[in-house]
């Protein structure tokens, strides 16, 4: 009887990779990325027009950068043959993970990682379904339009900085010399003037590092590695380090926020242990980093989305009457 072949450990290869990523300090959360010099988008899939989300991001990412890939965009063979690009020949895909889990409170399906569609065939029942499925860079396949990077001049870097850290409502205090940090006691972030940063970007870099740790509050995201942190030099407080750095380099891909992991080195060691521990590890983290990217945002979104608000219900106000009927409208008979 043949030997069976030994099936590939998906999450070990990707985990390998950013170890050895890690000890050459090239990781994607490694490098400064500065949005008027690089270019650094989050990975989507021009077919859907769905961004990829947690470990697949940031292996996409990283794959993308071991590659020199400047192109964010990422698809299956079909998916490209579906709209008349084509995958050329000798070119090797990337795989990445789909999971497909069934909701208890409506019946429908959540899916996390955002790979292509996959369709249950109903015969595993309630069980999650998993995949792994290849995708290829836009590098890597002909007829592809031509991808236009965002420019983001320095003044939008600070209005798009500022504008998060305004809308999150998180105490923000600048009473340091040469520390940023985040107590959790306190509820406080704690930073140095904004003149004692080389220029707007390294600020808001720091400044939305501190934030994304603000984010796992336990009135908010309530995430352990925060609430649970055994202080510096620990391994939850490695790990929630690591969720922060993620949560900077989410920012600086999805906003044009700038990323600088210069202040956060001296983690890379903690770093590495803590993947070479545990293979899930790393899908922890950038789904976790995820949800507080995806949290500052919704803030931010909402404050953007109140003055319209606000413009209706002015609006509405002059519309109606004193009664509260518009113009032309019947007044209801009070019987």
């Amino acid at each position: 009887m043949a030997d069976e072949p030994i099936r590939r450990d998906f999450r070990a290869e990707v985990t390998q990779n950013l170890v050895d990523m890690l000890e050459k300090g090239t990781a994607p959360w490694q490098k400064p990325w500065d949005p008027e010099k690089a270019a650094l988008n989050m990975p989507f899939n021009p077919t859907t027009d769905q961004p990829y989300r947690g470990g697949n991001a940031l292996h996409l990412l990283s794959r993308g950068m071991s590659k020199g890939y400047e192109d964010p965009r990422w698809m299956t063979y079909k998916q490209a043959s579906e709209q008349g690009w084509q995958v050329r020949k000798g070119e090797k895909g990337t795989s990445i993970e789909f999971w497909q889990f069934p909701s208890r409170s409506d019946g429908k399906e959540a899916k996390e990682g955002q790979g292509p569609k996959a369709e249950n065939d109903g015969t595993r029942g309630n069980a999650p379904l998993h995949r792994i499925y290849t995708v290829f860079n836009a590098s890597q396949i002909d007829g592809v339009p031509e991808w236009q990077a965002p420019v983001r001049p320095q003044w939008e870097v600070v209005q798009t900085g500022e504008s998060i850290l305004a809308a999150s409502g998180a105490k923000i205090l600048h009473d340091q010399q040469d520390r940023a940090f985040y107590s959790k006691g306190a509820d406080e972030i704690h930073l140095p003037s904004k003149t004692a940063f080389d220029d707007p970007a390294k600020y808001y870099g720091t400044a939305l590092h501190e934030l994304g740790h603000w984010t796992g509050h336990q009135d908010r995201l309530n995430r352990e590695t925060l609430t649970k942190s055994d202080g510096f030099g620990g391994e939850i407080y490695a790990k929630e380090e690591l969720r922060a750095e993620l949560t900077s380099l989410f920012l600086a891909a999805e906003r044009g926020i700038p990323h600088d992991p210069e202040q956060h080195a001296a983690y890379t060691n903690s770093w590495i242990q803590v993947l070479k521990n545990d293979k899930n590890e790393i899908f922890r983290a950038a789904k976790d980093a995820s949800r507080a990217s995806d949290y500052l945002l919704e803030f931010e979104q909402k404050k953007e989305l109140e003055p319209t608000a606000e413009a209706e219900r002015e609006q509405d106000g002059v519309e109606q009457g004193a009664d509260g009927s518009r113009p032309g409208s019947a007044v209801p008979a009070i019987i």
